[in-house]
């Protein structure tokens, strides 16, 4: 029996440095994938915040903790609308800075996943690695949830572990500018396929800093296939989506002939990581 669920993907822009401004958006936009009936919506990356930030002190000023007012209100409207999210801000934690994304649902705060691999470019020069590493795998009522930010696209371990530990989906936060066209155009379909889950790319379409945003957020399938692309567009990207996909691990195009059994066949103890 198939697994239904409903996701939506957010390509909406932010105001630097204004959290409140982008938290009034933020609710909005849930309350539009609740009424299209999505289950999950993911966000892009720093939206609570913006990112091209010049220096540490004016990115610290934007950063919220885990259990500020902000994350509180997020919560309220999650356990008001039925709805979880995954949404990118800038993390005080203590007197260390992070490059976060929170999973958020009725009950609160169900995880985060601090960005691990850091590019020199925005607010990620001025932020500071996580102490603590290992995965950000979270249960959800859309799936087995994994969390990747941004540029952790281009470590194929980020996903591929994710991936055997049981993810159904990925939930990938991005900035992407538009010299970034290689990943949306190729990476995202290559992640997807080579770890049979769903992506779930949630990027900007907005300048900020003298940055322009590249867009082409989308919902690619176990296959490698682009669901939905939001090319330029500003707002919410549906697709409505079988988990039982992201759990066959094989390909069969005929039985007994012709099966690839792509997890099967792995041997790790061949693989220097």
């Amino acid at each position: 029996m198939s697994k239904l669920v409903t996701l939506a993907v957010a390509q909406v822009p932010s105001v630097l440095g204004d959290v409140e401004a982008n938290l009034e958006a933020l609710t909005g936009y849930m309350a539009d994938a609740a009424a299209r009936g999505a289950r999950l919506v993911v966000f892009p990356e720093c939206f609570l915040s913006g990112y091209m930030f010049e220096d540490r002190e004016s990115a610290w000023r934007s950063a919220i903790a885990a259990d500020d007012a902000p994350m509180q209100r997020i919560a309220a409207e999650c356990a008001r609308l039925d709805i979880e999210i995954v949404v990118g801000f800038l993390e005080r934690r203590g007197g260390r800075l992070h490059n976060s994304a929170a999973l958020l649902g009725p009950q609160g705060i169900i995880g985060i996943h601090r960005k691990q691999h850091l590019p020199f470019l925005g607010g990620d020069r001025f932020v500071d690695e996580p102490e603590e590493a290992g995965l950000s795998l979270f249960d959800t009522r859309a799936g087995r949830l994994g969390i990747a930010i941004c540029y952790e696209i281009r470590f194929p371990e980020v996903m591929r572990t994710l991936a055997l530990e049981g993810a159904d989906l990925v939930a990938l936060p991005t900035n992407w500018p538009v010299q970034s066209v290689l990943l949306a155009e190729y990476f995202t379909r290559v992640r997807a396929a080579e770890n049979f889950v769903y992506l779930l790319v949630a990027n900007r379409a907005d300048r900020e800093g003298g940055a322009e945003f590249l867009g082409q957020s989308q919902i690619v399938d176990p296959s490698g296939t682009v669901l939905h692309n939001a090319g330029r567009d500003e707002g919410l990207t549906v697709a409505s989506v079988d988990l039982d996909r992201a759990r066959d691990k094989s390909i069969i195009i005929e039985a007994g002939r012709f099966e690839l059994h792509p997890w099967k066949d792995r041997r790790p103890a061949s693989y220097r990581l």
